[in-house]
Order: structure tokens, then C-alpha cells, then sequence
């Protein structure tokens, strides 16, 4: 008998989007089980197994590695690689919510992915990137902040709500230093179905 039938629903997933050896090393904290949602650790960036191999080392195993073609340098040919598989990925498994952290352009790609699929999106900014991170976090907290929580299931948004607690809890020892972003009412102008 499933989960299901007996009345017991499996925890919505979080997606975690681990992009680099950074990354690895600021989410391993979030494969500890959680009680509202289950964090799933995605490894990819443009070195998927370098990126998995660190969270093994940290014990926080993935549980999915995103392979793509190796990308050509830069930020562009990087995305243009991503995209596709994230949101690949992000319509197939349909996640309650996605994690992002940084302005890297996998980054970038995730959030575009998830937003498009009305997947909420939390995004924990960090300082001293270059200037095209930069850019990029203001990117994403863009696409983040045209988010309509009115076309996402509350299951999502409880979802994300989790995630900034975990990011709360887990990463910065609960002090509150960093600053989160939820789906909000604001509607997509210009934006038609």
C-alpha cells in the first residue's frame, strides 16, 4: 500500500540548486531531513560531478545530478546549456518550491525555469560576486518579485515558506542576516497566458 492510500502524503520536494564547490559547501546543511519539506540536493553548474563529488565529501549526498554539455566559458554559453535541462528537470519533477543561491548563471537558469512553471522561487543573495553576478542576483530578484502567489498552490508557497526557515535554521544559525524572497501578490503586467 502507498503512502498515498494509507492517507499519508509524501513531503513536498524543495529543490536545492547546487551550482559549485561554494555552493555545495553553503547548502550541505539542507540534506538533513526536515518535517514540512524534503530538500533535494541538485547538483549541476557547468561541473555537475565536481559539484557532487564535494557534497559527498560533506555528506550531503544529491539526490539528482543535472549533466549537461560541457559549456563553452562564460555566462552566456552557460545558460544556454542549463536552461533547457533545468527546466527539463523543473517541469518533470515539478518541485514545491527551488533554491538559489548566488548570481551564477545556473542560477539565473533555474529561477528562469522555475518562474516560468509557477515553481516559487527563495534566492539567498551573496556579496562580493563579480559584475555579472551582480547582475545577475538583481535578475533573479526581479523574476522572483513578479512571482503571483494567487497561480501557486498554497502546498508551494508553504513549500517556500519551509525553505526560508531552513535557510534561517540551518545557514545562518538562526540570527536572520539574510534576506529571502517569497511569491507575492503582485501580478505580472504585460505578462499574458
Amino acid at each position: 500500500m502507498t503512502a498515498r492510500e494509507q492517507g499519508e502524503l509524501p513531503l513536498p520536494e524543495l529543490f536545492v540548486v547546487v551550482a559549485s564547490a561554494e555552493d555545495a559547501a553553503a547548502f550541505a546543511p539542507l540534506a538533513i531531513r526536515d518535517p514540512e519539506v524534503r530538500p533535494v540536493l541538485v547538483a549541476t553548474g557547468p561541473d555537475p560531478m565536481a559539484v557532487d563529488e564535494v557534497l559527498d565529501d560533506l555528506g550531503a549526498l544529491a539526490g539528482r545530478v543535472l549533466l549537461v554539455e560541457t559549456p563553452a566559458a562564460g555566462p552566456v554559453p552557460e545558460v544556454a546549456a542549463l536552461l533547457p535541462r533545468v527546466d527539463a528537470l523543473v517541469a518533470d519533477d515539478r518541485p514545491a518550491a527551488v533554491l538559489v543561491r548566488g548570481g551564477s548563471p545556473t542560477a539565473l537558469a533555474a529561477t528562469q525555469a522555475a518562474v516560468w512553471r509557477d515553481v516559487p522561487v527563495v534566492a539567498v543573495p551573496v556579496e562580493g560576486g563579480t559584475a555579472v553576478e551582480d547582475a545577475n542576483q538583481a535578475a533573479i530578484a526581479a523574476l522572483v518579485a513578479t512571482q503571483d502567489a494567487h497561480r501557486v498552490a498554497p502546498e508551494e508557497v508553504r513549500a517556500a515558506a519551509a525553505a526560508q526557515r531552513l535557510v534561517r535554521e540551518r545557514l545562518t544559525g538562526g540570527d536572520g542576516t539574510r534576506v529571502l524572497r517569497l511569491p507575492t501578490d503582485r501580478s505580472r503586467p504585460g505578462l499574458s497566458a
